[in-house]
């Protein structure tokens, strides 16, 4: 099996969780998925079973030169070769898929927050998903933490083991399920968030000096608030 380290990638090859992936996404025949890493294609094959329609992005050459005829046998997918943070056209879905490579997983969750959509079933590091489910206060709330927060519902679903990888990653990853709130941020604001969090151990009475703004809570240190606080303080920079 060909595989590139450069991508990080890890092939999920137990096909018994690649069908509860499928079932939690619960994939509507008017749905359009969105699908990043391709891979071998066989996530890509029963998200076509019943998907309205199916754009799929797989930035390995290699990878997309062995599944581009899968674009042939199913008329509702299209394979992009493209890195999908780059991709610069219009992009409407319904549900994004991925197994999301681990060095890539903040930049995608922050890429979602400023996306219109539905839901997603995505597989991260289980380290990570705890980081982006930790509260105010916690040991490792961070700006993500806040921002996925703020856009998303988090449910967590079930651990995959890295037996059901090729090659095997060192840890344990975990699939969640990431639900709209509706709230969809700019890339300008999730800049102010993470440089708010760049003082996330002072208290905003003194950021309120340095930065000439005027919070009303003026006691609280910024690992301390919620993300609603987070966002509203950052509408203030």
């Amino acid at each position: 099996m060909n595989w590139s380290r450069r991508y990080g990638q890890n092939f999920l090859i137990d096909l018994r969780v690649t069908r509860k992936i499928i079932d939690l996404s619960e994939i509507k025949s008017f749905e359009n998925v969105c699908e990043m890493g391709t891979g071998r294609g066989i996530l890509t094959t029963y998200l076509c079973k019943n998907a309205k329609f199916v754009k799929s992005f797989e930035i390995d050459n290699k990878l997309y030169d062995k599944v581009k005829p899968l674009s042939t046998k199913y008329s509702n997918l299209e394979i992009i070769n493209e890195d999908i943070l780059k991709y610069d056209k219009p992009l409407e879905f319904d549900v994004f898929v991925s197994n999301i490579p681990y060095s890539k997983s903040k930049e995608i969750l922050l890429w979602l927050a400023t996306k219109k959509f539905e839901r997603g079933i995505i597989m991260v590091q289980d380290e990570f998903s705890q980081k982006i489910q930790s509260k105010p206060g916690d040991k490792n709330y961070r700006a993500i933490s806040a921002i996925t927060q703020y856009c998303f519902y988090i449910e967590p679903f079930f651990k995959v083991n890295k037996k059901s990888f090729f090659p095997q990653p060192k840890v344990n990853s975990q699939v969640i399920k990431l639900i709209s709130k509706n709230r969809i941020i700019s890339k300008d604001t999730i800049s102010k968030i993470q440089f708010i969090f760049s003082f996330k151990n002072k208290n905003i009475n003194k950021l309120n000096k340095k930065l000439n703004t005027n919070f009303d809570q003026i006691d609280l240190k910024i690992r301390n608030m919620d993300p609603e606080k987070i966002i509203r303080f950052s509408q203030l920079i």
